[in-house]
């Protein structure tokens, strides 16, 4: 099932200059860096799974690193915007700080960062060993501003209906902040 992340992507790059820089964080397959490098950015992508870094490459002929989202390896300010689209989710509450710190990093003064996590309150594995750890909208705009950024926007949204199996998952937080 093909996820169509325009909407969001929109929102992120309406806040950003043309051409802006931009690091994908955990970009998979690199659907997001193809859409950004069509609207003119110069996307960069980082993901913990070489397999998926040569295939982002490849899909999407953007510069694309292989790194935990944990220790990123790119100097302070050197993009404009940072898009975590369903990537923090999978960093265990306590080492949470630690990646948006260094998030916040990475912007430029003003850059803005786009990220997206699972609602809820507590931590889950799903049916096929993922872990996920789940916020409600006070505590991950908390987690923003206490990683020194200005919250622009924090969105809940309700559960949904897994397509797959008919099962009802957490809905999701998507939040822009600023440096």
């Amino acid at each position: 099932m093909a996820i169509d992340t325009s909407r969001q992507l929109q929102r992120l790059v309406d806040l950003l200059p043309p051409g802006a820089r931009i690091l994908d964080a955990g970009c998979g397959s690199g659907r997001d860096l193809t859409q950004m490098a069509r609207l003119g950015f110069e996307p960069v992508g980082v993901d913990a799974s070489v397999g998926l870094a040569r295939i982002a490459r490849r899909n999407s002929g953007c510069p694309v690193h292989v790194g935990d989202l944990r220790s990123l390896a790119f100097e302070d300010a050197s993009f404009d915007g940072v898009w975590a689209m369903a990537s923090l989710l999978h960093i265990e509450r306590s080492e949470l700080p630690d990646v948006l710190s260094s998030f916040s990093h990475i912007l430029r003064p003003g850059g803005v960062m786009f990220a997206s996590v699972k609602r809820g309150t507590d931590d889950v594995r799903d049916d096929t060993g993922r872990w996920f750890t789940l916020y409600d909208e006070d505590s991950w705009a908390d987690h923003l501003r206490a990683a020194g950024l200005r919250v622009i926007e924090v969105i809940g949204e309700p559960a949904s209906r897994n397509a797959v199996g008919g099962k009802t998952g957490p809905g999701w937080i998507s939040s822009l902040a600023r440096r």
